[in-house]
């Protein structure tokens, strides 16, 4: 289970720029929800770790261009900075695997499409911000070529990573779920593929006055 999680993770990396396979951005977090179906919470908590650990160590693989190519770090300390980072990313989903198991084990649609989308938001939107923050590979940011896009201007990455995860509970509620609940995933797929469709439509700027020229230099470079 932790292998596959960590390559679950591995495999979601690859659904951001420059892969940009965005399909992972929804069937990687299933296979993680699948996986933490009847798990203790310890088991659980290992899980998330070693799925978060996967996601930032191949996603943040220019951590180590960064510091070993620009920063002259030598090769051990820019592996040991990228491990550190990685371990840090994967407590928070440990904690979320643990919270999960721990209060909310009964499988099926209320814990697939309910708690499990909102509770890993708050912990996506939590590490943007604790000890100055690290909102890199926010799932929302796998869809930025797709119709999902189309709810980026009305409530940025953060509802885009809801719809994301809401797709990805159903679709793990059409694999294990009853009648009533595979009818509510697809509800749910649906209407979130529908809504940000039209949304894409939407024309939410427009010019002002004359075109500008702006150049940008990054600072300490």
């Amino acid at each position: 289970a932790y292998l596959l999680a960590a390559g679950a993770g591995a495999a979601l990396s690859l659904s951001f720029a420059p892969r940009g396979w965005w399909p992972f951005g929804i069937l990687a977090p299933a296979v993680l929800i699948a996986l933490w179906d009847g798990a203790t919470p310890r088991r659980a908590a290992w899980t998330g770790f070693w799925f978060n650990a996967g996601t930032f160590s191949v996603g943040t693989y220019w951590l180590y261009i960064s510091i070993a190519g620009f920063g002259q770090a030598p090769v051990w300390l820019a592996l040991l900075l990228m491990a550190g980072i990685s371990a840090i990313m994967g407590a928070y989903h440990a904690a979320l695997g643990y919270g999960v198991a721990r209060w909310f084990p009964a499988p099926g649609v209320l814990r697939w499409i309910i708690v499990i989308p909102a509770a890993w938001l708050l912990v996506e939107w939590l590490r943007g911000w604790l000890l100055s923050g690290f909102g890199w590979l926010s799932v929302g940011y796998s869809q930025s070529d797709t119709w999902l896009a189309g709810f980026a201007p009305v409530g940025g990455v953060y509802l885009v990573s809801w719809i994301v995860l809401l797709c990805a509970g159903a679709l793990l509620t059409l694999l294990r779920g009853d009648t009533r609940s595979q009818r509510v995933a697809a509800s749910v797929l649906a209407l979130s593929w529908l809504a940000g469709f039209a949304l894409t439509r939407v024309v939410w700027t427009e010019s002002a006055g004359a075109p500008l020229s702006v150049a940008i230099v990054q600072g300490a470079i």
